[in-house]
């Protein structure tokens, strides 16, 4: 198992379609469980950005970014068996 709480299917769905707003503009905070995201940065296959305001206030969720990350990216081309269909064009 590559995550706690995901299966290997499950991550890589996941993983070849996450961005950080989708095309209808909502973001990846809104469209995945949190418990999901943290599973999969803990496991390195996600990198979160988050701001922090020069005053040292971190800002809200709307702010921050996601990327996949090369473990990540690894992990989906490994198993293209589990790419969602919008994933393989």
């Amino acid at each position: 198992m590559y995550t706690e709480i995901l299966s290997t299917e499950e991550a890589v769905r996941l993983l070849s379609t996450l961005t950080t707003r989708d095309h209808a503009g909502r973001h990846y905070t809104v469209l995945h469980p949190p418990a999901h995201l943290d599973d999969l940065e803990q496991a390195g296959y996600i990198e979160v950005y988050r701001p922090v305001h020069h005053t040292g206030v971190r800002y809200s969720e709307e702010h921050w970014q996601v990327d996949v990350t090369d473990r990540g990216r690894d992990l989906v081309e490994t198993h293209p068996e589990y790419w969602p269909e919008e994933a393989r064009s």
